[in-house]
């Protein structure tokens, strides 16, 4: 299995299109980190193919960080692109809040976490909105997002996860604000998941991953998430257990930069896993293997 890569090029236009489309909706674009990404993104689109070693050593960090940060916004953009503005008045909130914050990632203190959260949860609505598929995002959730499908609402809240020792806060602090979303809900047709987002976590000096070749890569990956799940699960399963009884699985993200040897291209790279809730019902474990599909 291969690892999609693209140029500078199609990077650099993919995320014009979705600057341009945010803009077109009226979107508040400063100074800040959207117009520096676009700036690096321009300048390097060309001058990559005749820039100098050291010039291009120097930029590095720069030039990567860049293509990282704009995957969210360009995977946004083409989701979303074709519904009509008054559809998306979550979104754009989500979106206008998440265009602040530090420029790289990489630069984030405890303080300054907020404006990529909100970027989050409109990465989550958009990785799982399919309609051709049967599953659409309730644009208009009272959670982070939702999610229908197959007759059922699945309530999604999202975190951002900085550090292991503020996992368990943030899946009660989720749980909490499902919870409440169920007591205004009427019926038994209501489910609720959280999502997590550990790069930080297992990731935090934001460094690249390296691997012989792609199949090394993604199966080095697919391990750390695996090791994870398999010491941790049990803070979010004692936490759904007491009283959280709707709540079905926990999803998680983690993203980085990685470089295949084989190939020498440094790329994006997202891996997300389901985590079930112990001892769910089989029409909800369907629900589930429905969302994994789209996760893939």
């Amino acid at each position: 299995m291969s690892i999609p890569t693209e140029s500078y090029e199609d990077i650099f236009e993919q995320y014009s299109a979705a600057i341009k489309w945010m803009d077109d909706l009226g979107f508040k674009l400063n100074s800040g980190r959207t117009s520096h990404y676009e700036r690096v993104l321009r300048h390097w689109k060309d001058a990559y193919k005749t820039a100098s070693v050291d010039e291009w050593r120097k930029r590095l960090p720069d030039i990567l960080s860049s293509v990282f940060e704009v995957h969210d916004f360009v995977n946004i953009h083409k989701t979303f692109r074709n519904l009509p503005p008054k559809q998306l008045v979550s979104i754009v909130d989500k979106l206008q809040k998440g265009v602040n914050g530090p420029i790289n990632v990489a630069d984030e203190t405890p303080q300054s976490t907020t404006d990529r959260n909100y970027l989050f949860e409109a990465s989550v609505a958009a990785k799982v909105h399919r309609p051709e598929k049967g599953m659409e995002v309730i644009l208009d959730s009272k959670s982070d997002t939702g999610i229908q499908i197959a007759g059922k609402k699945i309530w999604v809240e999202c975190k951002r996860v900085t550090t292991l020792d503020k996992i368990e806060r943030n899946v009660r602090d989720a749980s909490s604000q499902l919870q409440k979303v169920f007591n205004q809900e009427v019926g038994s047709g209501h489910r609720g998941i959280v999502a997590i987002d550990i790069s930080k976590v297992l990731n935090s000096s934001s460094n690249i991953f390296v691997a012989t070749d792609d199949d090394e890569l993604l199966e080095s990956v697919r391990h750390m998430m695996n090791e994870f799940i398999v010491r941790y699960s049990q803070i979010w399963q004692n936490i759904y257990k007491r009283r959280h009884r709707k709540i079905i699985g926990t999803v998680f993200r983690f993203a980085f930069m990685s470089i295949s040897e084989a190939r020498n291209i440094p790329v994006y790279t997202s891996q997300w896993v389901m985590n079930p809730r112990l001892g769910i019902a089989e029409s909800d474990k369907l629900i589930l293997r429905q969302l994994v599909d789209l996760l893939k």
